[in-house]
């Protein structure tokens, strides 16, 4: 089985970031499963993780720890608030482009909880045959729902078994960078549609577009340049306003940090694009309750 391809290859670099962290003493989570994710998507078959253009286990690319940064130290934040919303009795969770993600099976969730895991047939396929493979067993009940984000989702998620309405904590995780403002509003518009008061989104997206000259200059050698350039070629605007007024405009009060803030609370090295050089790009971190 091959690793999907096109934009979801991006999927890969985040599980990388996963795998490092969960290798560390100091680790922030544990995912057991991202080092499975890359090693079969690679054929890889030696100690460590091998390079996958910017994605390196050598600690050496200033490149590589920026993006290993950011995938990594968002997982606690959403961790963090997936745990509080299904505690506070949230029972449905929403993964929109759930890739890699293993939350079903690594944060304990319970039995009763459904996690309804968005995203393309290709990485679903993939992230399936791994699991399954592996003996993998979720702690609560996990439903793909194979579908193209900026298609009609909605009526797929319905029919997997979604109730809208009822309480739900909804999760977009990496996707909004990619995402022009016309499909980030109509994802955002859908969300709202099938949400009831007190709903939940988790989401991210940063402060402005990122561009090619941003993360080509910050490459150290030919392998970087290219993977940095790929990288530039996917990301879109996003949102056309900051998170507080954005998601005004659908009924949200937002509460917002930065990728920066959480490196730091974590007491890690918070690299320079995230808040120090002239060409920064803040990421902010957002916790948004629906209004009633």
């Amino acid at each position: 089985m091959t690793a999907p391809e096109g934009v979801r290859a991006t999927a890969l670099l985040t599980t990388y970031a996963r795998a490092q962290e969960s290798a560390r003493q100091d680790r922030l989570f544990d995912d057991p499963w991202a080092r499975l994710f890359v090693a079969e998507a690679t054929a890889f078959t030696g100690a460590g993780l091998p390079r996958i253009g910017m994605a390196r286990d050598d600690g050496i690319s200033p490149l590589w720890r920026a993006f290993s940064s950011y995938f990594a130290v968002r997982t606690p934040f959403y961790d963090e608030r997936v745990r509080r919303a299904v505690a506070a009795g949230v029972r449905q969770v929403v993964l929109l482009g759930a890739s890699m993600d293993t939350r079903a099976y690594r944060l304990g969730l319970p039995g009763d909880t459904t996690v309804f895991e968005l995203d393309g047939a290709s990485v679903l396929d993939f992230k399936n045959g791994v699991l399954i493979r592996h003996g993998a067993e979720p702690t609560c009940r996990r439903v793909p729902v194979p579908v193209e984000l900026r298609e009609d989702w909605a009526a797929p998620l319905r029919e997997a078994g979604f109730r809208p309405g009822e309480p739900v904590l909804w999760l977009a995780e990496g996707v909004l960078m990619y995402f022009t403002a016309e499909e980030s509003d109509r994802l955002v518009a859908t969300v709202t549609g099938l949400s009831g008061a007190g709903a939940r989104l988790l989401t991210e997206y940063p402060a402005r577009q990122v561009d090619e000259e941003t993360m080509t200059r910050r490459a150290t050698d030919e392998a970087e340049r290219i993977s940095a350039m790929m990288m530039a070629a996917l990301v879109r605007s996003g949102p056309d306003a900051g998170p507080e007024e954005w998601l005004r405009r659908f009924g949200w009060a937002a509460e917002v940090t930065d990728i920066a803030a959480e490196l730091r609370r974590h007491g890690r090295e918070v690299p320079d694009v995230f808040a120090d050089s002239a060409d920064r790009v803040p990421v902010w971190l957002i916790e948004a309750v629906l209004r009633g």
